[in-house]
C-alpha cells in the first residue's frame, strides 16, 4: 500500500513520534521541577520551625543580662523592678520594664530586648555627674547631682567619696531651674572642660562654683561664674569667649612667682584686662 499523500507519509509519522517524545520530556522536566520546589519548601518550613521555635511555643525566662555605663548594678535592678524567672519570655512586658527603670532620675535611657531562647537583655545609659547641689526637701538637706546637660538627679549607688570630690554649685536661685534642669548649664560645663584640659592642676582644686552673677535670662555678659579652689582662691570667668580667657589665665599664671601664687586671692578674667588680687 503506497502512501502518496503528504499528510499520510512515513515522514509525517516520524515527526509525530518526535513531537510526542519532546512533550514527554517537557512534562517530566516540569514534574521534576515541581518535586524539587516542593521539597525545598518543606525543608525551608522545617528550618524555620526549628530556628523560630521560641515564637511557636512558650519559652521560660532563665537568664537576665544587665549592663550599665555607670555605677548601677544588678542589685539595684532587682530592687527597682521584679522580673520573675520562669515566666514565658514572650509574655514579659518590655515597655513596662523600660518605663520603671527610666523613672529613676539617674537613668538617661534603658534598652530592653529578648535574646532567644531564654535571655532578657537590659542595657542602661546613665547621666554622668559633673557637680553637686545641696537642696532642702521637706526640711531635710539633700544632695542632687548635676549632669553635663544640667539635669538634676538623685544619686544612686555613688560612694560618699565619689560625691565629695565633685565641686558644689552654690547661689542657685529658683529661676535658674526649669524642668529639672539648670538653664544654660552647658555653658558652665564647656568652661569646666576647657579648664580641665588646659589646667588640670587648677581644675583639680575647684571645690565650689558660685552662680551669684550667672543669669541666663539676661545678656551674655551676665553668664559669670566664680570658681573657688581648695586654696581659698577665686577664679572669675564669663561663659563666653572661653578660649580668650584661658589665654589670659595662662599669661597671669606665667607672670606670677611661686610666692605670689601662694598669696593669690582672686583673678577676674571676665574683664578686658584681668584683675589680680592678693591676700
Amino acid at each position: 500500500m503506497a502512501l502518496n499523500k503528504k499528510d499520510h507519509s512515513w515522514r509525517s509519522l516520524q515527526q509525530d513520534a518526535q513531537l510526542t517524545k519532546a512533550r514527554c520530556k517537557g512534562f517530566l522536566s516540569k514534574f521534576f521541577i515541581l518535586v524539587t520546589v516542593s521539597s525545598l519548601c518543606v525543608i525551608a518550613f522545617k528550618w524555620c520551625a526549628h530556628f523560630h521555635r521560641p515564637l511557636l511555643c512558650p519559652q521560660p525566662l532563665r537568664k537576665i543580662t544587665f549592663t550599665s555605663d555607670g555605677v548601677l548594678s544588678e542589685n539595684w535592678l532587682r530592687r527597682r523592678v521584679s522580673i520573675p524567672l520562669g515566666k514565658d519570655l514572650m509574655r514579659i512586658d518590655l515597655g513596662y520594664i523600660k518605663a520603671q527603670l527610666e523613672t529613676c532620675s539617674q537613668v538617661a535611657s534603658a534598652i530592653i530586648t529578648r535574646q532567644f531562647p531564654d535571655t532578657l537583655m537590659i542595657e542602661i545609659k546613665e547621666l554622668k555627674p559633673v557637680a553637686k547641689l545641696f537642696v532642702s526637701t521637706q526640711g531635710k538637706r539633700c544632695i542632687r547631682l548635676i549632669s553635663a546637660e544640667g539635669k538634676l538627679f538623685t544619686p544612686m549607688a555613688y560612694t560618699k567619696h565619689g560625691i565629695k570630690t565633685l565641686p558644689t554649685l552654690s547661689d542657685v536661685t529658683v529661676q535658674l531651674i526649669q524642668g529639672g534642669k539648670i538653664l544654660k548649664f552647658n555653658r558652665i560645663y564647656t568652661l569646666l572642660v576647657a579648664l580641665m584640659h588646659q589646667y588640670p592642676d587648677v581644675y583639680a582644686t575647684v571645690v565650689q562654683i558660685s552662680l551669684k552673677n550667672f543669669d541666663p535670662l539676661l545678656e551674655e555678659k551676665w553668664l559669670q561664674v566664680d570658681l573657688k579652689t581648695s586654696h581659698n582662691q577665686h577664679l572669675i570667668f564669663n561663659c563666653t569667649h572661653i578660649g580668650v580667657q584661658m589665654r589670659k589665665l595662662k599669661g597671669v599664671l606665667y607672670a606670677l612667682t611661686p610666692q605670689q601664687r601662694s598669696q593669690l586671692l582672686r583673678i577676674d578674667l571676665s574683664l578686658t584686662n584681668p584683675i589680680v588680687e592678693f591676700k
